[in-house]
């Protein structure tokens, strides 16, 4: 999951939407939301217009404080002071493609061994971006491109089980989110789809938490509920 962060919430969603169309998780916020945004599952920190920020600098190092581990980057158009720049994690010109922005971000990644925005992957799933469609063992699943998206979630987030409204917020664009109940809907026939090719379910249900991806620890830990 990338972290997007702009002054403007309408501008973070904008990036967010374009990361979502190339099948990454994102999610967009102002500043002063990022500061508990940022202690989730993100991978990646993208602040859009540093310059925009009273004091980047400082801001930067309060995100850090919250999610050390979660390397942070600016898109920028005007120029940056050499102090401001050592601050990020890397630093990418306004006009930069959102493509080469990614493979930029993924290679700051794999090269210091981090997990990667677009890397989707547990015992056998291959959900990852760049994929055709999800393969399990190998094998392909006809997944649509919403259920591909519920299960990054889940992937990304396990094993901390996570309700339909998290889900909707995180895996759906604002303006095209269903109602909560359709979650329930995804996840049985994602499940049937799963039972096809593994003879099991994908996902369990957890009572007043939501859904995880099932595998042994899960059943050892929680008292689950196949949907």
């Amino acid at each position: 999951m990338i972290l997007i962060i702009n002054t403007l919430k309408r501008k973070a969603q904008a990036i967010s939407d374009i990361f979502h169309y190339m099948g990454v998780l994102s999610y967009p916020s102002t500043p002063t939301e990022a500061l508990t945004e940022i202690e989730g599952a993100y991978r990646a920190a993208l602040i859009i217009e540093p310059e925009q920020l009273a004091d980047a600098e400082a801001f930067v190092t309060k995100l850090r404080s919250y999610n050390s581990k979660t390397p942070i980057f600016a898109v920028t158009s005007a120029p940056m002071s050499s102090a401001l720049s050592d601050v990020f994690d890397g630093t990418f010109a306004g006009d930069v493609y959102s493509s080469r922005l990614l493979e930029e971000i993924i290679r700051y990644q794999n090269d210091r061994g981090l997990p990667t925005t677009a890397q989707y992957t547990m015992r056998g799933i291959d959900a990852s971006c760049g994929i055709e469609s999800v393969q399990v063992f190998d094998k392909p699943i006809d997944f649509t491109k919403t259920e591909t998206m519920i299960l990054r979630y889940l992937i990304a987030t396990y094993p901390i089980p996570q309700d339909a409204k998290s889900i909707l917020r995180y895996a759906f664009k604002p303006l095209r989110k269903p109602e909560e109940a359709s979650i329930r809907t995804h996840v049985s026939v994602m499940n049937k789809k799963f039972r096809e090719v593994r003879g099991s379910n994908l996902f369990s249900a957890i009572p007043n938490k939501g859904y995880v991806v099932l595998t042994p620890e899960t059943i050892a830990k929680e008292q689950l509920i196949n949907v």
